[in-house]
């Protein structure tokens, strides 16, 4: 079923937040729109969710060379504001069916858990005490934007968080990615981990850079358990 193997050793699961524990790409793209409209410009979903997790200017960036636009520094920091205004007054806290479930049941098992995501840490925080209960939510070790200057595709986020687990004994050999797009994967692989992508966001077509693919947290969960027993 999976090119995976050695899930029987393994010590900690590193999970991106929207689109594998969170449910707020909708909200951002939303937000995106709204500030890209400002000036005229219109984007799909796909230009939004091929850039999840990425650093906005950039993403902004990439969205207008695509388009053969080009905007001043100042134009481009003003679609950026408008995107955080956006998102900050329609965000709403929806987790991805299971999700909790999933990460429950990690935990369970004694292993450790990792939040590699580019979204701020104030946003962060308020989705981890709301759905968790804390604002580390439980997980172990928690990269945000403002963690580290170079963001995903860069593997910058992932390999801070691999030297935090290593602190505590846990080699990256033994450790899994999860996540949902494009530069998220290339950030875990850069990184030197394994990754399995989730069909959360995008079709199978963009994830192909993943180790293994799976619809949902639940497909997960079983080959997890595959692997306990085995």
């Amino acid at each position: 079923m999976s090119p995976l193997n050695n899930l029987g050793r393994l010590k900690a699961v590193l999970v991106d937040m929207d689109g594998v524990i969170v449910d707020g790409m909708p909200f951002h793209l939303k937000a995106w729109q709204e500030a890209f409209a400002s000036m005229g410009i219109e984007v799909s979903q796909t230009d939004v969710y091929l850039r999840e997790g990425m650093d906005p200017r950039e993403t902004i960036q990439q969205i207008l060379r695509e388009k053969g636009l080009s905007l001043d520094t100042q134009e481009i920091e003003r679609i950026n504001t408008i995107k955080n205004q956006v998102l900050n007054a329609i965000f709403q806290v929806r987790f991805i069916h299971g999700s909790l479930e999933f990460l429950s049941k990690l935990k369970a098992r004694g292993l450790k858990l990792a939040l590699v995501t580019g979204t701020r840490k104030e946003v962060v925080e308020r989705i981890l005490k709301e759905g968790l209960g804390s604002a580390s939510g439980g997980f172990d070790v928690v990269i945000t934007a403002e963690s580290t200057e170079r963001k995903k595709p860069h593997p910058a986020p992932f390999l801070k968080a691999v030297v935090r687990l290593r602190r505590i004994g846990i080699d990256k050999e033994d450790c899994i990615a999860i996540e949902n797009s494009p530069a998220g994967i290339a950030s875990a692989k850069g990184a030197g981990l394994k990754c399995i992508a989730l069909t959360t966001s995008l079709p199978e077509e963009y994830l192909k850079g993943a180790d293994a693919i799976f619809h949902n947290l639940e497909e997960v969960s079983r080959l997890f358990d595959t692997a306990v027993t085995e």
